[in-house]
């Protein structure tokens, strides 16, 4: 492995090829004798030792270090295995909320557009009115400034438009 730091090609072969079968097989047990798996982890490990060899600490024993790096990867394989079972266990009592949740998400975006073309058919001093106050959160107060207006004509104009969307969107 020492010799793998110093970017010794041939190094990291012999450590591919002595290792290799004997993690396959670690991987493969440990890993619900999924062989696609345990070869997909082999070529994990194996790469994490060419981008992370300066990790390897020479006055320790190889093998050791090796297998250690294999059990967490199975350990975290295991942790993921975990939390997607959970997650799918979650996914299915929470089929139907999360359905309702999406149709109401489809339903909001649909009467959103209607909403916008409603108010594209009125006239541009009510539809400004109601842009700046419920799309840029701008105050009664502030509009009035903006538009140089009275603060109840604003009022009344939010009123007038929220009523008739209301109307419109009822039918």
């Amino acid at each position: 492995m020492v010799l793998v730091q110093r970017k010794d090609h041939r190094a990291f072969s012999e450590l591919y090829d002595r290792y290799a079968p004997r993690l396959n097989a670690f991987f493969f047990r440990m890993l619900w004798s999924d062989s696609e798996m345990a070869r997909d982890y082999v070529q994990e490990l194996f790469t994490k030792l060419i981008h992370k060899a300066d990790l390897y600490d020479g006055d320790r024993a190889f093998e050791p270090w090796l297998f250690r790096i294999a059990s967490n990867m199975c350990k975290n394989a295991y942790r993921k295995a975990a939390f997607e079972q959970a997650f799918h266990q979650e996914e299915k009592v929470n089929g139907n909320r999360q359905t309702a949740i999406n149709t109401a998400a489809i339903d909001h975006a649909a009467q959103e557009r209607e909403v916008h073309q409603l108010l594209e058919g009125m006239d541009e001093d009510r539809r400004t009115i109601f842009l700046l106050r419920y799309q840029q959160d701008l105050s009664i107060r502030e509009i009035a400034e903006l538009l140089s207006m009275p603060e109840g004509t604003v009022k009344s104009k939010i009123f007038y438009t929220k009523a008739q969307l209301r109307k419109s969107l009822i039918e």
